[in-house]
């Protein structure tokens, strides 16, 4: 008889039916070591792209961040055809090649010889704190709009285990992190700016996590929205509802971001910020055959503010550099290399 699949495993099934054009799927992991001061992000995906783009592709991805050495940041890929990808529903599992990708574990190891780099993990996770949706129906997941849509089964992972960049042994103990899942339609977003924390010095069980995306929605018409959520102390605070999309404020270049969102009980405040040296900027290939760059960064610094409605405090979270930073863009930022 086969088991009960749980809800996290759930949210992780691959959406992908084997044939659809114009798709993409990913499966990317984040972590922040205090000890080792370095950070990784790692990332499981395929794309199938429109006919006249090209054949589907698997992929597996990873950027290593060294907070007291920027230097050493690198970032690696490897693709294969999409006949080296396969799947499970119950147990969930993803593999591409000879990596693979759990509820609960994942295990890869990538290659670049022609840059000199090389990222190897092999670690396991978990979380008891919920799946985050960042859209407030769930009916939202079934519709054509949003054409992206993200879950984090994982919102406060914590991995162990061991990995390898460029020949440097690190292992994690209870590294604090996320798992998160997207797939969608044949163009992920025009631009936008995306961050997530749970290492914050106030608050050690605090989980906060902001997007701000210009989409397309049909018609060559553009639309801004703006998607926070914020745990802290015993309660959740969600500012997703769709009028809080618009009204949301938020403000980004490369390097710095501020926002403003609000709700019936509370208002958050916050302000991200990143050092040039601490990104790396990585190319996104499209489904549709457009281009996308991402200034990526594990080790930026954030502060937030959360009050009641009536500007009394309820808390103030900080993190130096432990907080995940992405600035996507359709142009290429001069101030970050592009390593692939």
């Amino acid at each position: 008889m086969a088991s009960i699949v749980g809800s996290k495993e759930q949210d992780n099934l691959l959406r992908w039916d084997g044939k659809k054009k114009g798709y993409f799927e990913i499966y990317f992991l984040k972590w922040n070591d205090e000890q080792s001061r370095t950070a990784g992000w790692i990332r499981y995906t395929l794309t199938s792209p429109l006919a006249r783009v090209g054949p589907p592709r698997c992929e597996l991805w990873g950027i290593f961040f060294d907070v007291e050495n920027p230097e050493k940041n690198f970032a690696v890929k490897q693709r294969y055809s999409i006949d080296r990808l396969s799947w499970n529903r119950d147990p969930f599992s993803v593999r591409i090649a000879d990596a693979e990708l759990s509820t609960n574990a994942c295990h890869a190891a990538i290659a670049d010889e022609d840059r000199g780099h090389s990222f190897e993990w092999d670690l396991t996770f978990d979380s008891t704190t919920p799946t985050y949706y960042y859209f407030p129906w769930q009916v939202l997941y079934k519709t054509a709009f949003p054409k992206t849509k993200v879950i984090c089964p994982h919102p406060d992972a914590r991995f162990s285990g061991k990995l390898v960049a460029d020949g440097r042994e690190i292992t994690l103990h209870n590294a604090p992190g996320q798992q998160e899942h997207a797939w969608g339609a044949a163009q992920h977003g025009v631009r936008w700016a995306w961050g997530q924390c749970n290492i914050f010095k106030e608050d050690p069980s605090a989980i906060w996590e902001g997007i701000d995306v210009l989409l397309n929605v049909g018609l060559r018409l553009d639309a801004r929205f703006k998607l926070f959520y914020l745990k802290a102390g015993e309660r959740t605070y969600r500012f997703n509802a769709l009028h809080q999309w618009v009204l949301n404020r938020s403000r980004w270049d490369l390097g710095h971001w501020a926002f403003e969102a609000s709700s019936r009980d509370a208002r958050l405040t916050g302000e991200v910020t990143s050092r040039f040296d601490d990104f790396v900027g990585v190319t996104y290939e499209e489904p549709d055959g457009g281009t996308l760059w991402c200034n990526n960064s594990k080790v930026s610094s954030v502060r937030l503010q959360l009050s009641r409605p009536d500007g009394s405090p309820i808390a103030e979270l900080t993190s130096n550099q432990g907080c995940a930073a992405e600035y996507v863009d359709r142009k290429i930022y001069p101030q970050v290399p592009i390593r692939i």
